[in-house]
């Protein structure tokens, strides 16, 4: 291979990325996730291609919460800005925000965790 055939070749590569269709989802609902417990630990999302009709899924599962007995007490939904802790039945009961500014003095934080409890 030349260099000018490679360099055609990558020329042509990212005109066609460039030219690609983006795809557009509309949101249809959300279905929560439960284990053999009962307790819910993850969502999917219905997706629908709003240009094709084919339906697409998002699958969120969360990570468990444990108490100091090691018990399952609630399960964490990731978020771009922590988390979201859930009950066992998947209602929202608190969060975890991770802050950045303590990172130098303490990394190995998790950040700042609020749970109300009802």
């Amino acid at each position: 291979m030349t260099r000018a055939y490679r360099i055609a070749l990558l020329t042509a590569s990212f005109t066609m990325v460039g030219c690609a269709e983006t795809v557009e989802y509309r949101y249809i609902g959300t279905e929560q996730l439960k284990n053999d417990r009962g307790h819910v630990v993850g969502h999917k999302e219905l997706l629908r291609d709003a240009r094709t009709g084919e339906p697409a899924e998002e699958v969120t599962n969360y990570a468990p919460l444990h108490d100091a007995k090691g018990e399952i007490v609630g399960y964490q939904e990731p978020t771009r800005n922590g988390v979201v802790i859930r009950g066992l039945d998947g209602r929202r009961i608190g969060a975890r925000y991770t802050d950045l500014r303590s990172r130098g003095t303490n990394p190995g934080s998790d950040g700042v965790t609020t749970i109300i409890r009802p």
